[in-house]
């Protein structure tokens, strides 16, 4: 059971935006914006080894970061729409939506990291009857 009472080096906000600015990179430079789960995961810690996460050797990648603090790598890029996950038999693939992705407004917040701006609200119709 890995502990919840880390205290990591960098603030959420700056693992926040070092993480999704690597993915981006990672995946603008894939053909079709889209790579392979594994790979993308090797390459963020590879990537992002020049930064002194945690004091101790186990816990210092982003990898290890999203697991303890989203429960996963997936988890995390399931949470953010202009991210894609592709299931294809037993592998899991991962595609950027770089037209949905808005670099100026890329903070940790609650804030929307979309160009969307517009809700839908549906009405239930059992309300109304």
């Amino acid at each position: 059971m890995v502990p919840n009472n880390i205290k990591w080096n960098l603030t959420s906000e700056k693992c926040f935006e070092i993480i999704h600015l690597t993915l981006i990179d990672i995946l603008s430079e894939k053909k079709d914006k889209t790579s392979d789960i594994n790979d993308i995961i090797q390459l963020l810690n590879k990537r992002t080894k020049i930064y002194k996460l945690h004091n101790l050797k186990k816990y210092n990648s982003f990898s290890k970061y999203l697991k303890i603090e989203y429960k996963g790598f997936l988890n995390f890029i399931e949470y953010y729409n202009f991210y894609g996950v592709i299931r294809c038999d037993k592998n899991i693939y991962i595609k950027l939506y770089k037209n949905l992705v808005n670099l100026d407004d890329l903070k940790y917040s609650d804030k929307r990291l979309t160009k969307d701006s517009e809700w839908i609200i549906i009405d239930d119709i059992e309300d109304k009857l």
